[in-house]
């Protein structure tokens, strides 16, 4: 929300691909983003959801793809894409996973991030623990416990040589 109200001052065009018409939003950005639409400074492409990216052979973005909900397509000429995910938990299909849930969180071990399944590990907002703080910085945290806990699954009999990120010392000047 804030990013559309912000740039529909300064860029040529913004389109706000959303799933449904209503927003967790301040109601005064709603309004003042429904505002925008009516005057066309911002298009609203309501209800949809990203469904693919085209590029061009140098790696650029050229479009983006809305689908609707029964699947119709909408090609969107597009340079930038600003995707944000919404403050809705929905686990969608990983709910039927057979993971120990609570509360709708995958259930973890917080030293590991190993979730009840062998093999299988979440990090971040999904999951929950006693303690869990719901902060970008835990979920880094439990991303390099994840990743330690899930290397010698994936190179098994090799050592990990872990290294703290101050060990390298200041990088060279270029």
């Amino acid at each position: 929300m804030d990013w559309a109200l912000s740039l529909a001052e300064v860029a040529a065009h913004v389109a706000v691909i959303h799933r449904r018409s209503k927003f967790r939003a301040a109601p005064e950005n709603v309004a003042r983003l429904q505002s925008l639409a009516l005057c066309g400074a911002v298009e609203m492409i309501i209800p949809y959801q990203l469904h693919g990216l085209e590029g061009d052979d140098a790696g650029r973005l050229t479009a983006v793809i809305a689908s609707d909900l029964d699947g119709g397509e909408r090609r969107l000429e597009a340079d930038v894409l600003l995707p944000f995910f919404g403050l809705s938990q929905n686990l969608g299909p990983i709910a039927k996973w057979g993971l120990n849930l609570d509360r709708n969180h995958v259930a973890v071990d917080p030293a590991t991030g190993a979730a009840g399944q062998p093999g299988l590990f979440a990090i971040g907002d999904i999951v929950t623990y006693p303690g869990k703080l719901k902060l970008i910085l835990s979920g880094f945290a439990e991303a390099a416990a994840a990743a330690h806990a899930i290397f010698p699954l994936v190179h098994p009999g090799e050592a990990l040589h872990f290294e703290y990120s101050t060990t390298q010392g200041i990088p060279a000047a270029s």
